[in-house]
């Protein structure tokens, strides 16, 4: 994963669906929507998401955290 600096990227959880699901869920948090959109653009993400095989589906999303 391409985490940009040390400084905008603050951790990574991964989660698998639990049965027969084939589902991956990939949570990564970023000190701002603004350095996530820096490490989307950078290069070296760019050449990862290239070579993604092609039964590989992303839904990029942006979320807050909210108090419950």
């Amino acid at each position: 994963m391409v985490r940009g600096s040390a400084e905008e990227f603050v951790s990574l959880r991964m989660h698998r669906g639990t049965g027969d699901s084939r589902l991956l869920m990939n949570v990564a948090v970023w000190e701002s929507t603004e350095a996530l959109a820096t490490a989307f653009g950078s290069p070296e993400f760019q050449r990862m998401a290239a070579e993604f095989p092609d039964d590989v589906v992303a839904y990029p999303h942006i979320f807050e955290q909210i108090d419950v």
